[in-house]
């Protein structure tokens, strides 16, 4: 298991990776977690088994939460992730999703701390 935090997420590139889950987890469900499908990257192929690995985006504390979608009519399916950006302001993360393709919207937030978990453990 590979686990990157907070500023060293600069370094994975999730975009183009689709939205599996989303919920609500932690103490008093006051964390959120986001199952991704991680296409990996051509810098990490030596060290991650990407075919064989579920990753999981997981935010600490979350508050200010606003989440758009809008799918186009006669269309459905999972959201792909655009651009994802977090900067830090005051000791909080702001963080934001884009999802340009079908559907459109964003996911915005701010949180405490978050973490990029790679599980690459035989299920």
């Amino acid at each position: 298991m590979r686990v990157y935090s907070n500023q060293e997420l600069e370094k994975i590139n999730i975009d183009e990776s689709l939205f599996k889950s989303m919920s609500w987890v932690g103490h008093q469900f006051q964390d959120f977690a986001i199952g991704i499908d991680w296409c990996g990257q051509e810098d990490l192929q030596q060290e991650i088994d990407f075919l064989n690995s579920t990753t999981t985006l997981y935010f600490e504390f979350v508050t200010d939460l606003e989440f758009s979608v809008k799918f186009k009519p006669g269309t459905m399916g999972t959201l792909e992730i655009t651009s994802f950006t977090f900067e830090l302001i005051d000791k909080i993360w702001s963080v934001e999703f884009t999802f340009k393709f079908f559907p459109v919207g964003y996911l915005k937030f701010k949180c405490n701390n978050f973490k990029f978990i790679v599980d690459t453990t035989p299920v």
